[in-house]
């Protein structure tokens, strides 16, 4: 009976849910799709994989879909990543990731992501706080639901009693591991498939050309190319007595000519999600592509609907439901990125304006904000490695290790640190710790064969940055070809 269990919780929940069609969006569900990503990428091949590797600074560094399809490359990129991906977890996934079938590993790194919440600084140096550390990785996400046996085999004689007993839970059943996010995928097909697509956490429809906040909200106006025009739409009013104007359009010349063939108005008398009938504000069944939808009352404001709480508050218009004006085409997209106005906005200020609003949202006491804790610890860290000098410690080693490891599997290997806000990296840029770090791993790499490219500071607008170390969609995008031609005039060149 005993090993009837373990052999129907294997096939239930490791082989069979992966099957269901996976339509969680980006950073959704991040554990599910990291393991469902990881056995697609075990269960294919492709001539040439190259397969990038890091945390929540890999995801927002670079855009594999956009990289495979313009810019040719002689390898198709694929993610191996999740949020928070710290070395310690890379060290973990090694095996995985081999079993994933790379022809190249390209790990995409930075200061962040060292861990710097457990280094405690004392004097002229850093001491790392191991048994801290223990204590918090026990329970983080990646420990207990995707490597709790390698870890518990590590640790078992360091954790306590509770600690130890959840760890062999986990161990022995996937059902165990998984139970955290085992209703996600099923939530999320069902809320696309069968409900009013009112409920979603990233807009999938039409962008509008003036472009749409990623949950939905629109600007003042929104033109939309509206080729699948259903019988019924949702939109979302903010204010009671929000008049709105709806002006059809027959083609893109008309469009561009401003040559409506039908406007009408309404005036919604109260506030929440309303359905619209393409039929009752085009009575007169005229044909057309184009639909332009203004508010036209007084307008809320980002923070006033929560899209944002600190920096420049922008005004908003209406939300639209999840796939306006465009069919259902949700499945496969956990690691595709698409363009919102929560990060195009910040490439049409000017650089003063952006500096000002970056202060606000990001700055400003941020040692009191527990969103910004984290980049707090690492921006402090920033500042006291001036005064103290480079010591490897266990984080760092974890990185050298996996190094090891594919030099041994003889598969090339390597280290990009990813670019950095220019207002952050100005903290540390001419330490000289800094400078040892860098000389140290690329030795360290080099006896191995494998290469360090150091990328800190090659992109030297600030408006590309969304925070410390994270582009925007608009920074990814211009970052790509720099990327591609750097690790392919690399290791391509030595083919």
């Amino acid at each position: 009976m005993l090993c009837g269990t373990f052999l129907l919780d294997r096939i239930l929940f490791f082989e069979l849910y992966f099957l269901f069609p996976n339509e969680t969006e980006w950073d959704s569900s991040p554990w599910y799709n990291f393991i469902y990503k990881t056995k697609e990428l075990q269960s294919s091949k492709e001539k040439h994989r190259t397969i990038i590797a890091g945390s929540s600074v890999a995801l927002y560094s670079v855009l594999p879909d956009e990289i495979n399809q313009r810019h040719h490359p002689q390898t198709k990129y694929s993610f191996f990543s999740h949020v928070a991906m710290a070395p310690t977890d890379l060290y973990y996934y090694k095996e995985n990731l081999l079993a994933s079938n790379p022809n190249l590993v390209v790990y995409i790194h930075n200061f962040a992501d060292l861990q710097w919440e457990y280094m405690q600084k004392n004097g002229n140096r850093f001491v790392f706080q191991d048994k801290t550390w223990i204590q918090e990785f026990v329970g983080r996400y990646p420990t207990k639901t995707i490597y709790p046996t390698s870890f518990l085999k590590d640790f078992w004689n360091q954790i306590d009693r509770k600690s130890l007993s959840r760890l062999t839970t986990k161990s022995l059943f996937y059902v165990s591991r998984f139970r955290i996010f085992f209703w996600d995928p099923i939530v999320v097909f069902i809320d696309n498939h069968f409900r009013s697509g009112r409920k979603y956490h990233l807009y999938q429809g039409v962008i509008p050309k003036e472009g749409i906040w990623s949950k939905g909200w629109t600007k003042d106006q929104a033109t939309i190319e509206c080729k699948e025009q259903k019988q019924t739409e949702s939109i979302f009013i903010q204010n009671q007595n929000t008049k709105v104007l709806f002006r059809f359009f027959e083609n893109e010349k008309a469009l561009s000519s401003n040559s409506p063939l039908h406007v009408q108005s309404v005036q919604f008398q109260k506030s929440g999600w309303v359905d619209i009938h393409w039929d009752h504000l085009n009575d007169k069944n005229l044909h057309w592509e184009f639909v332009q939808i203004q508010t036209i009352s007084e307008l809320p404001t980002a923070k006033e609907v929560n899209l944002i709480r600190y920096g420049r508050d922008e005004t908003v218009g209406i939300r639209l439901s999840h796939f306006f004006c465009k069919s259902i085409q949700a499945e496969n997209r956990s690691y595709t990125r698409s363009s919102y106005w929560d990060d195009t906005r910040f490439v049409q200020m000017k650089v003063d304006e952006f500096e000002k609003e970056y202060f606000e949202r990001m700055i400003r006491d941020a040692g009191n904000r527990q969103e910004l804790w984290r980049l707090h610890v690492v921006r402090e860290a920033k500042k006291n490695v001036n005064s103290t000098q480079f010591e490897p410690w266990p984080e760092y080693n974890r990185i050298l290790q996996i190094s090891d490891f594919f030099y041994q599997n003889q598969i090339p290997f390597i280290i990009v640190l990813s670019p950095e806000n220019p207002i952050e990296y100005a903290f540390y840029k001419d330490s000289q710790w800094r400078k040892d770090w860098i000389s140290h791993l690329k030795t360290q790499l080099e006896k191995r064969g494998q290469t360090l490219i150091d990328h800190t500071d090659v992109i030297s607008d600030v408006r590309y940055f969304f925070d410390p170390h994270h582009l925007t969609y608009e920074g990814a995008s211009h970052y790509d070809s720099i990327f591609v031609n750097s690790i392919e005039s690399r290791f391509f060149s030595q083919k």
